[in-house]
């Protein structure tokens, strides 16, 4: 399969930082997103971690990445990637900044541990935003 002249399984890396609600940015005035548009980026989301997919290589790492504190965004697109996509491993960011992943959102605590979340009412007084890791381990589907 070729997407856009770029063969399938052709990059070692991708970081795959796709448009998303920049709940997170700062500074942020005014917020008047509705809920239906959330699940509209989460959906546009998708799309991209697709042909992310079939363009890392086996053994490839990615990276995904959003500026945003949703957790439709975040931790539900991590699980929709574990449960959709048996070909990708989530695996530990090793920097020890930011806070794990929120609970109730389908991440068991080992999971939860591997992702990073920074929350602008946090104590690193950082933009709010998100980043998971991932390692392709077979063909994708």
């Amino acid at each position: 399969m070729n997407i856009k002249t770029f063969h399938a399984e052709s990059f070692d890396r991708i970081l795959l930082d796709p448009p998303c609600s920049a709940l997170g940015l700062r500074p942020k005035l005014l917020v008047q997103t509705k809920a239906k548009e959330l699940i509209k980026h989460a959906n546009f989301q998708k799309l991209f971690i697709s042909q992310a997919i079939i363009l890392l290589k086996i053994g490839g790492t990615m990276t995904y990445s959003t500026c945003t504190f949703n957790a439709c965004e975040n931790e539900d697109m991590i699980r929709y990637i574990l449960d959709e996509y048996p070909c990708m491993k989530l695996v530990p960011i090793d920097y020890s900044v930011g806070g794990c992943g929120l609970p109730g959102r389908g991440l068991n605590d080992t999971e939860r541990g591997m992702v990073r979340r920074f929350d602008p009412s946090g104590e690193e007084d950082t933009m709010g935003f998100f980043v998971g890791k991932f390692v392709k381990a077979k063909h994708a589907p």
